[in-house]
């Protein structure tokens, strides 16, 4: 099965979705070795894998992660985004947690950074969250105060297995820049999901409708962020029941000004908790708030809180000013030490 695999790959063939869910059984399962793993995903690199290749291995990364399956009466939704772009504060974390005071369940999916200083385990963590959560309490945590962490290493066993490939050999393959997004263990509908490159906004929005998503942005800073931009243009793909329209923003179409990359830019996770903290407590205004706000916004509109971003950005900074974005942070931060050896 694999040597015919890896034959097609390497002669520009397209995989099947049979072949590509086998393939990662065998994975999962430990029937292929590291050697074979890396070569596939060199060949598949240097192929391009095709938006029907991309949709399939998505699917079956799905099927063979850690299911979770809180029971919530509205759909959950994931901030988690690629990574890989200009490096900012953990704007899409700190995103989170004000969509989560809002009432929205979140179920945030993400990781420990490999690509900047620190990603959303390492800041959460430094906040004083445990992220190393059975499913069973993720579960609890989702049902009782609407948002937990899903540290993506403890979900994700086929993940884990391709991985280290990728650093090993220096490459950037589609599993950690599109895949990992896509495949929430929880399965959440909803997301707002930043890209780091322009072209990756089409690939990420026809995977997502194929894999059943509901109500979306994918987004793209023109500047080169992977988040709602306070640097410039944002174009965003809108995916709402199965249909995508695209639109730009920019800061002042909301009355926000432009920002300079140095004003938001990712610190250490001691610095980017303070931030965050900062922001939450009133201490911190300017470009770091307004970059949370703007985001949020847009996670308010794709939560069914806002109609807009002006409506978006006005509960953004209420939540904010009026302490429930700190509440719901202590909260998480609570909830998650209480377990103790609890299972």
């Amino acid at each position: 099965m694999y040597k015919n695999i890896l034959q097609k790959a390497t002669t520009n063939q397209e995989l099947s979705e049979q072949e590509i869910s086998q393939l990662i059984n065998s994975i999962n399962n430990e029937e292929v070795s590291d050697v074979q793993i890396a070569a596939f995903q060199v060949a598949l690199l240097m192929k391009g894998a095709s938006l029907k290749e991309i949709s399939y291995i998505a699917k079956s990364m799905r099927e063979n992660c850690v299911p979770l399956r809180p029971q919530v009466e509205q759909e959950m939704m994931d901030t988690c985004g690629t990574g890989g772009g200009l490096s900012t504060f953990n704007i899409s974390t700190a995103t989170a947690i004000v969509a989560a005071a809002a009432g929205i369940p979140i179920a945030k999916h993400g990781s420990r950074s490999i690509s900047s200083l620190s990603g959303s385990a390492d800041v959460l963590e430094t906040l004083g969250v445990n992220i190393n959560l059975t499913p069973a309490q993720v579960e609890k945590m989702i049902e009782e105060i609407g948002i937990a962490f899903i540290y993506a290493p403890l979900f994700h066993p086929v993940m884990c297995k391709v991985l280290p490939a990728e650093s090993e050999l220096g490459i950037k393959t589609i599993f950690y820049s599109i895949i990992g997004p896509l495949i929430n263990p929880a399965f959440a509908p909803r997301h707002l999901l930043g890209v780091y490159k322009p072209e990756l906004l089409e690939t990420v929005a026809y995977v997502a409708k194929e894999l059943g998503y509901t109500n979306a942005m994918f987004v793209h800073g023109l500047d080169g962020l992977d988040e709602i931009s306070l640097l410039g243009k944002t174009r965003i793909n809108r995916l709402v029941k199965g249909e995508i329209t695209s639109f730009e923003i920019a800061p002042e179409d909301f009355g926000m000004n432009r920002c300079t990359l140095e004003e938001i830019k990712t610190g250490t996770p001691e610095e980017n908790a303070k931030t965050i903290r900062g922001v939450f407590s009133g201490e911190i205004t300017g470009p770091r708030r307004d970059a949370i706000v703007l985001n949020a916004a847009g996670a308010l509109i794709v939560g069914g809180k806002a109609d807009d971003f002006q409506q978006g950005i006005k509960l953004a900074g209420e939540l904010i000013d009026n302490g429930a974005a700190t509440r719901k942070l202590d909260q998480l931060c609570q909830m998650s030490n209480s377990f103790g050896s609890e299972s």
